[in-house]
């Protein structure tokens, strides 16, 4: 007979198995418990990350930089923080942002390689912080910059890419000639190449200039080469603007995407080159056709930038053709844009219900609406539009927004 039968038998065999049931829940309950404890660090990230709360993450993230063995998120934290709460006015508003000032200036020359990676990483998580997260960077200058051109050949946080370029605009001269150093190293990706290149040319930094022309001479990527003297262009470099025109007409479309880009740059712009790149196969070109003849009105390209609305185009390419009619409607440029855009409207060639869309979205625009209402009784465009709405319109959508058009020529 074994001793637990003698105790008792099945009830206290039970009761055993119960009480080292409930032991062990206990313990775990109490690992739980331990492991459940909220650091100052985790806090102060939340509220400021999440919740945008700068003054009280400051609280939380001055006490992480002490406690924590590891001061490199905390710091990272906690210049952001000081930042966020200085351009938002939270530190005016509670008599603090002398202070906060003093913290912020002391530690930005402090930053160094790791507080800068993390800072970047948050940058690719995408938070309302990022234009204070990037004036951090920006204010540090040259030290950042190998970090962040480390990310784009790597294409590492790539959600904050714009950002990187941002930055390295803002830290200017200082980082050109490692931007060049990268820009011929052939582990770059070409449309990261092309972009380092643009940004030169938006530094305008004239001490480039010697750097882009030897690196003109060693890249055999013509695109690239159209890119250089562009930026060579910006840099103060007449001479290339016909390079720049010529391209327009090269049988290499990256080609004429650089040349087309650069239009919007160029003095005394060749408004017919530009207004028969509306018609180049590619989208892209046609798109910053259509944003270069906004800058350079010429009512001889209207007919182009119409016949882009219905079109095989990508969106943007459309939308920059609407904004630049819209600009020449409202600079009273496009006489009888408004009818012209009806009958497009009525055209059963226009087939798809989203250019449709677009096409009304545009006449709702002040401009457009007063040619309509201030065109000849004879043409009577409201009631070409109400047929139409009535007659022929059968995209939900569409209908909707017609019908809020009607409504405000009523």
């Amino acid at each position: 007979m074994s001793l637990i039968e003698i105790l008792g038998g099945k009830d206290k065999r039970n009761m055993k198995k119960s009480l080292i049931v409930l032991l062990l829940i206990g313990v775990v309950s109490f690992g739980c418990k331990q492991e459940q404890i909220i650091t100052q660090l985790e806090v102060g990230r939340s509220k400021l990350l999440n919740a945008g709360l700068a003054m009280e993450a400051v609280e939380h993230l001055e006490r992480a930089e002490v406690e924590e063995v590891n001061k490199v998120e905390p710091r990272a934290l906690l210049i952001i923080a000081y930042s966020h709460a200085i351009s938002t006015r939270a530190a005016e508003m509670f008599n603090v942002e002398t202070r906060f000032q003093s913290e912020r200036d002391e530690r930005v020359g402090q930053l160094g390689e790791f507080e800068i990676k993390k800072i970047l990483e948050i940058l690719g998580e995408r938070h309302r912080i990022q234009k204070d997260a990037v004036q951090v960077l920006i204010d540090r200058g040259a030290p950042v910059v190998p970090f962040v051109l480390n990310n784009l050949v790597k294409d590492r946080n790539r959600a904050a890419h714009d950002d990187f370029f941002t930055i390295l605009k803002g830290i200017g001269g200082e980082g050109v000639e490692a931007i060049l150093e990268t820009v011929s190293d052939s582990a770059t990706p070409i449309a990261v190449k092309v972009k380092l290149i643009r940004v030169v040319g938006e530094i305008g930094d004239a001490t480039a200039t010697a750097g882009l022309e030897l690196l003109h001479d060693s890249i055999n990527d013509e695109g690239l080469q159209m890119e250089v003297d562009t930026a060579l262009y910006l840099l103060g470099h007449p001479e290339y603007k016909e390079k720049i025109i010529a391209g327009l007409g090269d049988a290499n479309v990256v080609v004429r995407r650089a040349a087309a880009k650069a239009l919007v740059s160029l003095n005394d712009a060749p408004t017919a080159k530009i207004i028969e790149a509306l018609k180049d196969a590619d989208d892209t070109v046609q798109m910053y056709a259509a944003k270069a003849l906004q800058k350079y009105p010429d009512a001889n390209g209207i007919d182009n930038l119409v016949a882009i609305l219905n079109s095989g185009a990508n969106p943007e390419t459309k939308q920059a053709a609407m904004d630049t009619l819209n600009h020449y409607a409202e600079n009273g440029i496009a006489d009888g844009l408004a009818g012209h855009l009806i009958v497009l409207l009525a055209n059963p060639e226009v087939v798809y219900h989203e250019d449709r869309l677009r096409i009304v979205q545009l006449l709702k625009k002040p401009a457009l609406v007063k040619q309509i209402q201030e065109a000849d009784q004879y043409d009577n465009l409201p009631h070409k539009l109400d047929v139409f709405f009535r007659e022929q319109e059968t995209n939900n959508m569409v209908k909707d927004t017609l019908n809020e058009l009607l409504l405000i020529l009523e």
